[in-house]
């Protein structure tokens, strides 16, 4: 019976299955590997995300400084374009109103001249009335 005691142990049959477990742990190995390769591809991606966020950051504080900045020269722009039409506007109303003065100056001008010219007529028709006179008088004077 001993021999059968030796033979039958199933320890000496199971070393054939121990190597499967190696192959399980190497299979395991593989995969850990893969999860660490993934985990450091994961890493470097989210490093890449990371940056590209920054530098978007960066590029829309620059943008947004930018546009305030043009925003800026344009109000001061549009301030000095407003400033120069208002004393554009005040240099045609007075332009107007130096053409109108002129023109009423004018018009009195002529109307006094005319005015003028009348009375000068007037006058010139009264010496010569009075002339006229004076020469009848003396005419009728000399003949008496």
């Amino acid at each position: 019976m001993a021999a059968e005691t030796t033979a039958t142990p199933p320890a000496a049959a199971s070393p054939a299955p121990a190597p499967a477990p190696r192959q399980r742990l190497s299979g395991f190995e593989q995969i850990d590997a893969r999860v660490k390769e993934l985990t450091s591809s994961q890493a470097e991606l989210l490093e890449r995300i990371q940056k590209l966020k920054q530098e978007v950051q960066n590029w829309r504080s620059n943008v947004e400084t930018q546009v305030k900045t043009c925003q800026n020269e344009l109000q001061g722009l549009n301030k000095g374009l407003n400033t120069e039409v208002e004393q554009l506007k005040t240099e045609l109303k007075e332009i107007r109103a130096g053409i109108q003065e002129e023109k009423d100056n004018l018009s009195t001008h002529f109307t006094n001249s005319d005015q003028s010219n009348d009375e000068r007529k007037q006058a010139l028709q009264t010496q010569d009335q009075l002339l006229k006179v004076a020469t009848d008088e003396e005419q009728t004077a000399m003949q008496a």
